[in-house]
């Protein structure tokens, strides 16, 4: 079954939602120590609770229909978070390219090692 696409505006959400990981990471661990996975709806509220933001129930069924590998409708810590985390950090090791001064002085060094 397609399942329709996120809008942008849901889009920002989630992407408000992974700014406060760390808070949701904690509910997810006592999840995890009481050896209980979250439901859709435990999800959406332990997100609201930890971080202010509330995401649609289209988002949400989004969000498990690609994060529950096992297709139980429950996320494990190991499911989400883990996965999450490290496209997280993936996300904060993009190179930037120099902009104004830096990037003027870069082109200049570059010009001047490059034999004619």
């Amino acid at each position: 079954k397609t399942l329709p696409g996120i809008t942008f505006d849901e889009f920002k959400v989630f992407c408000q939602f992974l700014n406060n990981l760390e808070d949701f990471t904690i509910a997810m661990r006592m999840y995890t120590l009481a050896d209980h996975p979250i439901s859709k709806e435990e999800f959406h509220r332990a997100v609201m609770i930890c971080t202010g933001t509330s995401l649609s129930k289209h988002l949400v069924h989004t969000v498990f229909a690609i994060f529950d590998e096992d297709g139980d409708g429950q996320l494990s810590y190991r499911e989400f978070i883990a996965i999450m985390k490290d496209r997280l950090h993936r996300g904060f090791k993009v190179s930037v390219k120099p902009e104004g001064w830096e990037a003027f002085k870069s082109c200049v060094k570059q010009e001047i090692k490059t034999p004619n």
